[in-house]
């Protein structure tokens, strides 16, 4: 099987459905080779490179013969080494030849794709995440806070609900994009998805019915699989936030996702083409 990348990876959402479709995490996943090629991709945003290593892992895991094709544009196969990608993969199993990569400019590389599985990990990243944006000094100071407070939330959520078999991992990111300077921070996991959480809350099972309706429940506030009126408010107070001017939110569980941005008419949650098989949820906040 062979999944092939868009010359602009955004997310998920935008692969063929027909060779990226499968579900990984399925006892009955028995595809023996999978290629994820990304030969042509000459720009690579972290949820696109999120949905990438989740998959890759879990295929892996199901014993397939997994291999990464390395972009051919030199400067994204560098970003992409710097953000320890091709490591993540080789370390889980799967085949990446980075030959002649180098591991280009860290200046703005806040956090690399870093693995965690338990809520003292979450602690410990966001406490580095929050002295390394000191320590880089890039874009505004002021947002230093909110940046490692929505990179915490996020990580602690996937921790504490995703129930998943390859762990949680995120990255924290700084950009300077056409439109101006951006941080992003990406969490995602190889889990059950927003809407198997829920529902292990029988109170939300009739409004959780589908993966897009799942992730609009997941912001109402107060809103958690536990049942306890002390839980939900991590995923809701990150929506809040992210209602602010031109920050962007994207959350893709199963074959729901939601694309919003700030400062406009809230948009819900649609079908996706695409499965991702557990949740990411990638915050971009511009400086």
């Amino acid at each position: 099987m062979e999944i092939k990348a868009p010359n602009r990876f955004v997310h998920a959402g935008e692969l063929d459905a027909r060779s990226a479709g499968q579900d990984p995490r399925r006892s009955d996943f028995h595809e023996i080779e999978v290629d994820v090629d990304l030969r042509e991709c000459e720009f690579i945003q972290p949820a696109a490179a999120l949905w990438c290593v989740v998959y890759g892992l879990l295929a892996a895991r199901r014993k397939a013969k997994c291999r990464l094709l390395v972009p051919e544009n030199l400067g994204v196969a560098n970003y992409l080494k710097s953000m320890e990608f091709f490591k993540i993969l080789q370390t889980g199993g799967v085949e990446v030849d980075d030959r002649g990569v180098g591991s280009g400019s860290t200046a703005r590389l806040i956090t690399p794709i870093t693995l965690f599985t338990t809520e003292s990990d979450v602690d410990r990243i966001a406490n580095e995440a929050s002295e390394r944006l000191t320590d880089a000094g890039v874009g505004a100071a002021n947002l230093y806070s909110v940046v490692a407070e929505i990179f915490a939330e996020l990580a602690m959520n996937a921790v504490q609900h995703s129930q998943s078999e390859i762990g949680c991992m995120g990255l924290i990111q700084f950009y300077q994009f056409e439109a101006g300077e951006r941080f992003i921070c990406a969490v995602a996991d190889g889990g059950i998805g927003i809407r198997a959480s829920l529902e292990s809350n029988p109170e939300l099972r009739r409004e959780a019915t589908y993966d897009w309706t799942a992730i609009e429940k997941a912001l109402e506030e107060g809103v958690s699989g536990t049942g306890s009126n002390r839980r939900g408010i991590g995923l809701f107070g990150v929506a809040e936030e992210m209602t602010k001017l031109d920050r962007q939110l994207i959350i893709h569980s199963g074959i729901g996702l939601l694309r919003r941005t700030g400062g406009g008419a809230r948009s819900g949650a649609t079908r996706s083409p695409v499965r991702f098989p557990g949740t990411l949820v990638s915050a971009s906040i511009p400086t």
